[in-house]
């Protein structure tokens, strides 16, 4: 799908925000897809959609044994590699990324998203008291959805997370 696919499914709207699906899959529009965008490009991360409006947000959850105040969490909120895709009238598309990492894993991901283009905006932590030590990377682009995407989780693929 070319970015003015990509642009079109957007819709027309002064916002530029994703017409989400109707309950069979179908675009609300007369020229529907039978998959939407949004599911598209989970697909290519094997996640799920999150949100479509007013941006299309996919995840997947990495695999951690991780405890937060001693209790172990699989919360998205913890656990995430997450891409979001926000669109504007001239069909550029705003590319972000975020996932947790281990600290010992910071070094190989940021290499391997650099090499694919992308620009790494935050290395943090979002939790105290948790085991193992839970860092979060983002990372981000303007360009095409499907290529940012196919990048991210090459390179999260390339690092071992999946």
């Amino acid at each position: 799908m070319s970015g003015n696919e990509f642009h079109n499914e957007m819709g027309s709207s002064p916002q530029g925000v994703w017409r989400p699906a109707n309950r069979n899959g179908r675009r609300h529009s007369d020229g529907g897809m039978k998959t939407s965008t949004c599911q598209q490009l989970a697909d290519i991360i094997g996640g799920v959609v999150i949100a479509s409006t007013p941006a299309c947000v996919v995840q997947r959850l990495r695999n951690i044994n991780a405890t937060i105040l001693g209790r172990r969490t699989e919360s998205p909120l913890a656990l995430p590699f997450a891409l979001s895709f926000e669109n504007n009238v001239r069909g550029n598309t705003l590319n972000l990324g975020e996932t947790v990492l281990l600290q010992k894993e910071a070094n190989a991901l940021m290499s391997a998203l650099q090499r694919r283009g992308l620009i790494v905006t935050a290395f943090h932590n979002h939790w105290l008291f948790e085991k193992p030590r839970l860092m979060y990377m983002h990372w981000e682009n303007v360009g095409d959805p499907f290529e940012f995407a196919r990048n991210s989780f090459e390179a999260a693929k390339e690092v071992g997370f999946f």
